[in-house]
């Protein structure tokens, strides 16, 4: 989606202990926005995101992806990264140039070590961050014990957003406690209301002016809880927990819809530190697709048309074609020809990439991954 308004991108990195489901999820999301017409299994070998021969052979993800996803007049980009500790410095690249995270925890056993690990990486950014029980299908898996599993190692802010209709063989969808449909199935009922009731005082506690309403008996609006959860989600106070099967492709789509309402978007989101060269002062880098161009290669790799492919996120300015960029790591200029935006192993041309964006260029014959241009 060329052109899309920087309010309505989001830039989310999926993480998990191996095994959780990340690239499955990355195919339902891209069957459901109409990105591709079929669902591939990583067991067979065509998913978009583990194209590399060395990821088919081992049927996990080495390296991180970029899926990118229309949805509802947004664009949402997310970066499916490696379970596996040994392709750790994937993550920590993917990490460096998004405004939030999503955490996938399988719903059969719960919270892994690596799990943990993708907190904690989340924690030292102070990301936003959802966490999103998948594999709701499966034998044994149970949300209720996944939920009290993570308040008990991550803390009693992690709450709720979304309930199954069912576990493991009884899996049939996901209702919104954020916003419960007009008609609620009859099995979840009972628990909606209550859940509801939680909520809402999970907001009240997160904002004074609406702790003041609620202690005082007045009601509050749908509207003031929603407002009063998407700032305590970005700030970190409170941490959604959601419910999916990405093989079933169930609640997938109203997960897309919770990263749209609930997780910032690049203006919103924190903004890195920008050092002046001359004067050695730090200053927020601003997202303005008229400024500057400020861009960071995030990860460099090889293509087997394009040669060497520079991924790229833009923070301030617009990148376009047949351009000069004056790298400042290097400090020299290169011209730059074609601009592509990375799709698996397929790549698509545009002639410009706006802040907030992501984007690759092939050939940067001295650009290096850290490189700043």
């Amino acid at each position: 989606m060329p052109g899309t308004d920087v309010l309505k991108l989001r830039n989310v990195a999926l993480l998990s202990h191996s095994g959780a489901g990340k690239t499955t999820l990355s195919e339902a999301l891209l069957f459901n926005t109409k990105a591709t017409t079929r669902i591939g299994r990583v067991e067979d070998g065509n998913t978009v995101s583990d194209y590399e021969p060395e990821e088919v052979k081992r049927s996990s993800s080495i390296q991180t992806t970029l899926i990118a996803c229309s949805w509802d007049g947004h664009k949402v980009n997310f970066l499916d990264t490696p379970g596996y500790d040994d392709f750790l410095g994937e993550v920590v690249s993917a990490l460096r140039v998004v405004e939030s995270a999503t955490i996938l925890v399988a719903a059969p056993s719960g919270v892994d070590g690596g799990t943990e690990r993708s907190w904690d990486m989340c924690q030292e950014l102070s990301l936003p961050r959802m966490i999103l029980v998948n594999k709701m299908d499966r034998e044994n898996a149970s949300f209720a014990r996944c939920v009290a599993d993570i308040q008990a190692t991550f803390g009693r802010h992690c709450v709720p957003f979304q309930l199954p209709i069912g576990d493991a063989q009884d899996f049939q969808g996901v209702v919104s406690i954020v916003r419960p449909p007009a008609e609620v199935p009859a099995e979840v009922a009972d628990e909606l209301a209550a859940a509801r009731d939680r909520l809402v005082e999970a907001a009240a506690e997160v904002d004074e002016t609406l702790a003041d309403k609620y202690l005082g008996g007045e009601e509050l609006t749908d509207q003031e809880v929603e407002a009063a959860l998407k700032s305590a989600v970005m700030r970190g106070d409170l941490v959604p927990i959601l419910a999916s099967s990405a093989t079933q492709n169930v609640g997938v789509s109203e997960f897309l819809d919770m990263v749209q309402a609930f997780l910032p978007s690049p203006v919103e989101g924190n903004k890195p530190l920008m050092v002046d060269g001359t004067s050695e002062e730090h200053s927020n880098l601003e997202v303005d697709a008229g400024g500057t161009l400020a861009a960071m290669v995030f990860k460099t790799t090889a293509d087997p048309f394009v040669g060497k492919l520079s991924l790229f996120r833009v923070y301030r300015g617009t990148f376009k074609s047949n351009s000069e960029v004056w790298n400042s790591n290097r400090d020299q200029a290169e011209r730059i020809g074609q601009l592509y935006f990375p799709r698996g192993k397929s790549q698509e041309n545009v002639t410009e990439v706006a802040a907030g964006d992501f984007g690759a260029i092939g050939k940067l014959g001295a650009t290096l991954t850290g490189d700043t241009l």
